[in-house]
């Protein structure tokens, strides 16, 4: 959805980043300030994409700014040459900031309750188990297992069980 609007202005350059950003390293991201001139665009998709703390926002549109890039935003209508522009980029910034605060919040006061749930014994209602569902039973990897003792390759085996090669490699080493 964001290449598709990027896209559709006409941009030939633009930078994509594969890595969630958590971690602080963002290559595309260093890439693309690197490329930047003054007199140039930098075109966003959305006020949170810019970076993942308020402060981090309002750095670096203070540093674009300073080296003559014009910021836009597709989908948030404001001129970020005003001062009221700056600001409503601001404060959304600043709400993005908030709302990811609370979701990581909501997220580690669910894995602690599905963790205190499973130390008492008491699972919710279909599950079993904390953390991502097993992609193959113990039933699969034993047809795992028969198949390839039978002189079938992994690579086939995986197709037949319809799981990855990786995956089952995995289960072959795990057991």
């Amino acid at each position: 959805m964001q290449l598709d609007a990027l896209a559709a202005h006409g941009y030939e350059l633009i930078f994509t980043e594969k890595m969630t950003g958590r971690t602080g390293e963002r290559p595309e991201w260093q890439r693309c300030l690197a490329e930047l001139r003054g007199g140039d665009t930098f075109l966003c998709w959305k006020s949170d994409r810019f970076g993942r703390s308020a402060a981090h926002v309002l750095t670096m549109l203070t540093e674009l700014r300073g080296r003559e890039v014009t910021v836009v935003s597709l989908t948030e209508s404001f001129d970020l040459a005003t001062k009221e522009g700056r600001f409503m980029f601001a404060v959304l910034a600043a709400a993005a900031e908030y709302e990811t605060e609370l979701r990581a919040e909501r997220q580690a006061e669910g894995i602690a309750a599905a963790k205190r749930r499973e130390a008492e014994g008491r699972m919710v209602p279909g599950k079993q188990r904390i953390g991502r569902p097993r992609v193959a039973d113990p039933a699969e990897t034993a047809t795992l297992r028969q198949l390839v003792a039978s002189g079938v390759n992994v690579t086939e085996a995986a197709r037949t069980l319809k799981i990855g090669r990786s995956t089952a490699y995995e289960l072959l080493r795990s057991a």
